[in-house]
């Protein structure tokens, strides 16, 4: 029987308390426009907010920070500036209001996000076949089985058997047996909750044993990080659920459901 219910869970949003904006005064300043993400400035787990500066006088911003929508959201950050750096711990939703003394603004800015594309696309990753490797899309959108022994297929991750315990590896890892593959990247999310480790750290290796279902970092070589949910695990290969591809270079930020 498949392992549903850990994705079921991780699917599901509970919606009593939450709200689709924050709770905050209004007032009669004029809103805040044109909040932007910074996807330059923006990487590792610090998210880089940008917005115009409004044309009367004000004390500060304040930035409203959810994890979903509808969502508990709180203020992480007042500022003078245009310009806030927020430390986060996964991706989340932003807006902000400003304020001068008492008074705020009427509503809030236009929202912006950080989410990373996620998709339910059950794949059948099985050792010496023609479906023992895997790519994922560069726009988010899926990913896809090929044979990774073909030159042709530059797979991401590879599926194979050591010592008759199941392995997922990075794409180039044995490139004798296995040519064209990507130079990536693997780490089991285990306790780092919902940021991927850091570029460089020991912590990313070119192999993972897979016993069980669990979640699976992948640092790519186009400069995006993934995460896959392993969902069954055969004598012979593994069934891979669903997958989150973080669409901001750089960032290594995935998704609270």
């Amino acid at each position: 029987m498949k392992k549903f219910l850990s994705a079921a869970v991780v699917l599901a949003v509970a919606i009593v308390g939450c709200s689709n904006d924050p709770s905050a005064p209004s007032g009669s300043l004029p809103n805040v426009n044109n909040l932007i993400i910074d996807e330059t400035a923006s990487k590792g787990d610090s998210v880089v907010l940008v917005w115009d500066a409004l044309d009367v006088e004000v004390d500060g911003y304040h930035i409203y920070y959810a994890t979903t929508v509808p969502g508990d959201w709180g203020e992480p950050g007042v500022t003078a500036d245009t310009t806030w750096t927020h430390i986060a711990i996964s991706t989340g939703y932003y807006e902000i209001k400003a304020s001068k003394g008492l008074d705020y603004s009427a509503g809030f800015s236009n929202r912006v996000n950080t989410r990373a594309a996620a998709a339910i696309l059950e794949r059948e990753l099985r050792a010496d076949s023609t479906t023992n490797g895997l790519v994922f899309y560069d726009d988010g959108t899926g990913w896809e089985l090929g044979c990774a022994d073909s030159a042709g297929f530059a797979q991401d991750i590879y599926i194979e058997l050591a010592n008759n315990m199941v392995y997922i590896y990075s794409g180039n890892h044995d490139p004798a047996q296995y040519p064209g593959g990507s130079d990536t990247k693997l780490c089991p999310r285990g306790c780092h909750g919902n940021v991927a480790p850091e570029a460089g750290s020991s912590e990313w290796v070119d192999s993972v044993q897979v016993t069980d279902f669990n979640w699976i970092f992948v640092q790519l070589d186009n400069d995006h990080y993934v995460e896959f949910y392993v969902d069954s695990v055969f004598t012979n290969g593994a069934d891979l659920l669903s997958f989150e591809y973080q669409l901001i270079d750089y960032l290594r930020l995935f998704n609270v459901f």
